[in-house]
């Protein structure tokens, strides 16, 4: 083999060898290339179907929210009317009491011996009255006849009209004296709750020493403050709805019975109140209230209960839009048996999803 034969076969072997390092690398970067593109989203959540229904507006109820506090429509400290030692309490604080119920006794024995003789005075004081009558009608026989005079008549007279007198004020004393040993027994006068006692068994009390709180809490009154803007809105028997903090998912009424007369000058708002009913006896004097007066009516987004859930502690709802599922927090406002007044978060006429299961999550895809 020649010289030059030698050299180019060297030639073409070392451009042979080039070209498979060349063509190598081309297919390792091809790789590479490959394994850097973005892989498919193998997490993402497959499309799903669901059931919507058109989100309706209509016309409910506008509301001004103010606070208000309730407070006792009676309340009364009972006190003492006679004096005596405490023999027995019948009550303790919180007990639920009836109108007439006993609360307390006395020790009213020395008013029973003095309504006694009072009793037995104003019986010697018929009997003689009614003596010195049948004398009367004697000696008006014998003025006539000339038997007696004239002077001396009106003098008996006289003597009859003051027993008369002195028999009413025995009476009296008497009806008196029956009444001290009644008030050795204190009564409830109205229905309610006892909030306070104050005496206890062996104590000495004095008339007007008082003896027991007593709360009517069958009905309350509603203290509401409005300001001067939506005096309208506190109108006589318009209607109130509110909560209180005890009960948050309870909903409570009354109606307005008392409207202010004057603007205060420091708030500049209007103090109005409303009679509650409280049957249930859930309320309690002195509870702070949210409360509603309605303000005529505005037009709102309508969605079903069953749309909403709870995500986060917050009210969400569901809607399909351009084929994609959109997660939205939803501020409601008054229910209507199956339905809700939706005030943020959907409008009238988007596709809200029926009954939204756990799996449902936000730009999924709907079929």
């Amino acid at each position: 083999m020649s010289v030059d034969g030698t050299e180019r076969f060297s030639m073409k072997t070392a451009f042979a060898l080039a070209s498979i390092v060349v063509l190598g690398g081309s297919i390792s970067a091809c790789k590479t290339a490959r394994s850097a593109e973005p892989a498919p989203d193998s997490a993402a959540a497959p499309a799903v179907h669901v059931d919507t229904q058109n989100v309706t507006a209509r016309m409910v109820p506008k509301y001004l929210l103010v606070t208000g506090q309730l407070k006792s429509a009676r309340e009364t400290d009972l006190a003492a009317n006679a004096s005596g030692k405490v023999l027995a309490t019948k009550v303790e604080r919180g007990a639920k009491v009836k109108a007439g119920d006993v609360l307390a006794t006395l020790d009213v024995r020395a008013a029973a011996l003095s309504a006694a003789e009072a009793r037995a005075n104003a019986d010697t004081a018929a009997q003689q009255a009614k003596s010195a009558k049948t004398d009367c009608e004697r000696a008006k026989a014998l003025v006539q006849s000339g038997s007696i005079s004239q002077a001396e008549f009106d003098r008996m007279d006289a003597q009859c009209r003051t027993t008369d007198y002195q028999v009413s004020a025995a009476i009296a004393r008497s009806n008196l004296a029956a009444q001290n040993v009644g008030d050795g027994v204190i009564r409830a006068p109205f229905a309610g709750f006892v909030a306070e006692r104050y005496v206890d068994v062996g104590e000495f009390v004095m008339p007007n020493s008082k003896v027991v709180t007593l709360v009517d809490l069958d009905s309350l009154r509603l203290e509401l403050t409005v300001p001067e803007t939506h005096i309208g809105s506190a109108r006589k028997d318009a209607p109130v709805s509110f909560t209180v903090g005890g009960y948050p998912d309870k909903v409570f009424t009354g109606s307005v019975k008392y409207v202010g007369a004057a603007v205060r000058a420091s708030t500049r708002d209007v103090v109005a109140e409303a009679t509650v009913d409280n049957a249930e006896s859930l309320l309690r004097p002195g509870m702070f209230a949210s409360v509603r007066l309605q303000q005529g009516e505005e037009k709102a987004a309508i969605v079903p209960k069953k749309s909403l859930v709870t995500r986060d502690g917050k009210a969400t709802a569901f809607v399909v839009v351009d084929g994609k599922i959109e997660q939205r927090i939803v501020q409601t406002g008054e229910s209507f048996g199956e339905e809700v007044v939706a005030l943020r978060g959907v409008s009238e006429g988007e596709a809200i999803v029926l009954a939204p299961g756990d799996g449902l999550k936000n730009g999924q895809r709907t079929k």
